[in-house]
């Protein structure tokens, strides 16, 4: 194991890191925070007057045929092995995650690529995760203290001491799939103007009702929805984790805005510009918040970055195509969750007006792929009826994602991994 450690003479480095992207298109640049209230506000409008809300429905059922997604079996197509392998690094950010060590070391020994470039990022401050790293057989690099301590500046830090053609980033709890490196790498060689390639992230574990309708999520969004927007020519919103990132595309839009909570959201838009984007069926284990608290948390965190990059980039000069592909993926999805309280109870108050059918038909739906969604993934169809509840879960973490944003734009909530007792078997690619 090399256990590196840069101080004084790597200063421009860790300077870089915390500021890579240029100003006007990093939250860096958001000056007016109190403004992000307006998102909320706002969003809340539309079904308070049913005339507005009609002029709003093309969007709502635009939004809709991006879950029909979830209902087609997608497959890969047939990528052959290249000749040379193109040189791979995995970058590994880690934060008091000492427990999980010896799993993820594992987990990097099983993945079948020839001789990849495995790296932990140890923030300089994290003494219980520095303590246990005798058991880590792979080479660390400690990142040195500065702010914002956010993982995207922790992963620029990375890049600029690493070496590989292609970047893929896992955190500290998942377990990708053995071959996912070479399926994904050989997806990516098959269009030369491809940047990246976001593999399907997957709950490996049973828990209480939040951590399965979790996992249903994320089967509807990386089994469905990004594969139809693939299909389709389309950018999406990288995952968080598990995408394949050509390093020369990754530096030459400045990496990963470190003071942006979803640097993936983010850095999807500012790639979207000049590249093309693909999926690969191949799945990687996530461990899914356990508690109700813990959810929020992470969600909080996840929606305060959407509001980030919609306020950064939506004055942009973006292709129509990709302006309308972001759209529904970012301000149209902040505007369905704000108003999931009062699409409610219209259907329940006024249950027989056409724009109520209309919103019944949407939950119906979304259910409808939630429960196929179960069926795939062998978890129980009767999860999908708690949907209702859970859109308002999402209501409350917007909220508070709002609020963040005002008084701490920049504040990482960590989730905490290592918890779940998750399956030993390799989580299926199907």
């Amino acid at each position: 194991m090399r256990h590196e450690t840069f101080r004084d003479t790597d200063h421009e480095a860790a300077q870089w890191a915390a500021s890579s992207v240029p100003e006007h298109h990093s939250a860096r640049s958001i000056k007016e925070p109190w403004l992000a209230s307006s998102i909320f506000a706002i969003a809340a409008l539309p079904l308070l007057w049913e005339p507005v809300a009609w002029a709003f429905a093309p969007l709502f059922a635009a939004m809709l045929a991006l879950r029909l997604g979830a209902l087609v079996g997608w497959q890969d197509c047939h990528a052959p092995e290249p000749d040379r392998w193109p040189t791979l690094t995995i970058l590994l950010p880690v934060y008091r995650e000492p427990s999980v060590i010896p799993e993820l070391a594992r987990a990097m020994r099983a993945l079948d690529y020839p001789s990849p470039e495995i790296v932990l990022l140890v923030e300089e401050d994290d003494h219980e995760t520095r303590a246990v790293l005798d058991c880590w057989p792979f080479r660390v690099l400690v990142v040195p203290d500065g702010k914002p301590r956010t993982k995207p500046r922790a992963v620029n830090y990375g890049l600029l001491h690493t070496r590989g053609e292609i970047v893929v980033i896992f955190d500290a709890e998942d377990r990708p799939t053995p071959d996912q490196p070479r399926r994904a790498v050989s997806r990516m060689l098959l269009d030369p103007d491809c940047a990246v390639v976001q593999a399907v992230l997957a709950c490996d574990h049973d828990g209480p009702l939040i951590a399965r309708l979790w996992a249903l999520e994320y089967a509807v969004l990386f089994r469905g929805v990004l594969p139809l927007l693939d299909s389709l020519s389309l950018p999406f919103l990288l995952g968080g984790t598990s995408q394949y990132l050509r390093r020369d595309a990754l530096i030459a839009v400045g990496a990963f805005d470190a003071h942006n909570v979803t640097e993936d959201a983010d850095l999807s838009l500012r790639l979207a510009r000049n590249y093309t984007f693909h999926t690969v069926m191949s799945a990687t284990g996530e461990e899914a918040p356990l508690t109700v608290t813990c959810w929020v948390k992470q969600r909080s965190r996840w929606l305060k970055g959407f509001c980030q990059t919609t306020m950064v980039h939506w004055q942009d000069d973006l292709p129509l195509r990709t302006r309308l592909a972001f759209a529904f993926q970012l301000p149209v999805q902040l505007l369905c969750i704000a108003s999931h309280p009062i699409g409610l109870t219209m259907i329940i108050t006024q249950p027989d007006t056409p724009l109520t059918a209309m919103l019944f038909a949407g939950y119906a739906l979304t259910i409808v792929t939630f429960m196929v969604a179960a069926r795939r993934t062998g978890r129980p169809k009767r999860d999908a009826l708690a949907l209702p509840a859970y859109c308002c879960l999402h209501v409350v973490a917007l909220a508070i994602a709002v609020v963040e944003l005002i008084v701490a734009p920049s504040m990482w909530r960590k989730t905490s991994h290592g918890i779940a007792r998750r399956n030993d078997k390799a989580i299926s690619d199907n």
